[in-house]
């Protein structure tokens, strides 16, 4: 019983985040690393509707031979891998968020050649 407490303690002292995220860790789902590139993203913002510009985001990655490896319209993310000359394995988030009248649109990487190919990308077929 006395294990149980102490454990109790020392989860509740250290935080439980890292106990949730452990899942998503291990299936390769979590965003924390993207989320945290977010501070150092391409960003563009576009005179449109978010389901538009969330559909349009997604046919240009399969024009441009990613790989869409998540998306989720809700949260407003997708995560593009296979991105030519980085490794295949790099990930890409493309953060879609409302922003006043139009919808802004963050390409986040920990990968700073990832994100120069995505980026120019997203953005010209976007502005067309």
């Amino acid at each position: 019983m006395k294990k149980i407490i102490l454990l109790s303690i020392v989860l509740a002292l250290c935080g439980c985040a890292g106990i949730f995220d452990a899942p998503r860790n291990i299936l390769g789902l979590s965003t924390r690393d993207l989320e945290a590139e977010r501070a150092n993203s391409f960003f563009q913002v576009y005179d449109a509707q978010y389901p538009e510009v969330f559909e349009s985001l997604l046919a240009i990655a399969k024009v441009g031979q990613y790989q869409v490896f998540a998306q989720d319209e809700i949260r407003g993310l997708i995560i593009l891998m296979g991105i030519p000359d980085v490794v295949d394995t790099t990930e890409v988030g493309i953060f879609v968020t409302l922003q006043g009248s139009g919808v802004g649109v963050e390409v986040s990487s920990r990968s700073t050649p990832a994100k120069r190919i995505v980026a120019p990308v997203l953005f010209d077929a976007l502005g067309k």
